[in-house]
């Protein structure tokens, strides 16, 4: 019986050896790689990193999205409150009268930089009936004057602007007489009365209201429309006449809406 010979051990390692740096040099293992049998892995984990993380990022986004709108709408609400709360208001009010009123919301209020306002750009034009010269008034207190209009806008400069300048009456509770003057406005804020004659006894408190001076067609500034309160007097012994300074009893930067005087009777 005739027995089977094997390699030796060293041989079958050598040729195993051999092979594999043989295969390595030409690149037929590298697709047995450690790294290629791990990328798979690699590929789906990333895959589903990325799909959760864009989930919260559009879970984010759709908070934001809805805290916006939310903020917005308690915005929107407030103003309607403002809104409703002058309506009222305007129209518990005696004088002027209600029914010749328009309501305008006021969508501008330039200022000077650092400065006080001096027109409004109010919602209401010509297609509204409003017209150049109406009054602008909230409550009883006097705001401005129309002075352009379009037909869906119109601006109003405040009873401080410049260009102001009415007859004025000063209404005083605790003595006779109803001494007059002309309002005018400073700019920046500033009204005061002039042209009161020196023997008058002006006083801090006194209220100072419009003496009346609309035309035919109804436009001016109606009777008994309060321009503010006197703050100071000036007196000049030598001067035949005497100022004094006025504040409105309105905070023109508070107003969302007005009322123009389409109409007197």
């Amino acid at each position: 019986m005739q027995k089977k010979e094997f390699l030796p051990p060293f041989v079958v390692f050598l040729v195993i050896s051999l092979s594999i740096l043989i295969l390595s040099k030409f690149g037929f293992l590298s697709a047995f790689s450690p790294l290629r049998l791990v990328s798979p892995f690699q590929a789906l984990f990333y895959s589903v990193g990325q799909r959760f993380e864009r989930g919260q990022n559009q879970s984010i986004l759709k908070l934001q999205d809805e805290n916006t709108r939310l903020s917005k709408a308690l915005v929107s609400q407030k103003e309607k409150e403002k809104e409703n709360q002058a309506l009222l208001d305007q129209f518990q009010t005696s004088y002027p009268r209600s029914s010749n009123l328009l309501p305008a919301k006021i969508l501008g209020a330039p200022s000077f930089i650092g400065g006080d306002i001096e027109y409004f750009i109010l919602d209401k034009g010509s297609k509204d009936g409003v017209k150049e010269g109406q009054a602008v008034v909230f409550k009883d207190n006097l705001v401005g004057k129309i002075v352009s209009v379009s037909s869906y806008f119109s601006k109003a400069n405040l009873v401080s602007q410049q260009s102001s300048s009415f007859l004025a009456k000063v209404v005083r509770v605790s003595q006779t007489g109803e001494p007059l003057g002309i309002v005018k406005g400073e700019g920046q804020g500033g009204i005061f009365l002039d042209n009161v004659i020196l023997s008058e006894n002006l006083k801090p408190s006194d209220l100072v209201v419009t003496k009346g001076d609309l035309n035919s067609d109804g436009q001016g500034y109606p009777p008994d429309i309060i321009v503010g309160k006197i703050v100071s007097v000036s007196k000049n012994p030598s001067s035949l006449f005497q100022q004094a300074k006025i504040e409105s009893l309105l905070d023109f930067s508070n107003l969302s809406l007005v009322f123009i005087i389409t109409s007197f009777h």
